[in-house]
């Protein structure tokens, strides 16, 4: 019998089942491969720093300056952060997509928007229409402090609409944000 009980644990063991990964992020992955980039703003202002690949900026119609870094102090190993810091803000906000995150979120599905995020800038994360008139179907308020944070903002719609994620900080501040994901909810 003493030699039975470490057999079946060691078989019981290897029946173990492996705990199941999230889903894959509808968005391109907030992830380490990005690139440096500088464009121009409103009132000779400039947008400059490093975002994910298949990350933007949309704040060149406004007058601010805003400077994206890449972070090596992440919420946890293998999370990509960045600093995301506005400065001389005039008029309009800063705005942080996916174009190639464009979508049509189903009706009656849950989606959800989930990260983390550190500092105390006014934040928010929002799903907005693609053309004219520009508004948000809904958003959501997003609070940090001076340690990381996790978010997490469900949504369902009650049509089918195509959309963008969109990141807005609607004056000067500094904000850290890390490990963007939009994935349904089950």
């Amino acid at each position: 019998m003493k030699t039975f009980l470490p057999l079946l644990a060691l078989l019981l063991t290897g029946l173990a089942i492996p705990a199941q990964d999230k889903p894959a992020s509808l968005l391109p992955a907030f992830g380490s491969e990005g690139r440096e980039f500088t464009a121009k703003a409103q009132g000779g202002k400039a947008i400059k720093g490093w975002l994910p690949t298949g990350w933007d900026d949309n704040s060149d119609w406004a007058q601010l300056a805003v400077t994206y870094t890449k972070l090596k102090d992440g919420p946890k190993d293998g999370v990509t952060a960045v600093r995301i810091e506005v400065k001389d803000f005039s008029e309009g906000q800063l705005q942080l997509t996916s174009f190639s995150g464009k979508r049509v979120f189903k009706k009656g599905v849950k989606y959800a928007i989930e990260g983390a995020l550190r500092g105390s800038a006014e934040f928010k994360v929002g799903v907005r229409q693609p053309g004219d008139p520009y508004e948000f179907y809904v958003e959501h308020e997003l609070t940090g402090g001076k340690e990381w944070k996790s978010f997490k903002f469900e949504f369902t719609f009650d049509a089918d609409k195509e959309a963008f994620i969109m990141f807005v900080m609607p004056a000067n501040g500094t904000i850290d944000l890390a490990g963007v994901a939009v994935r349904e909810v089950k």
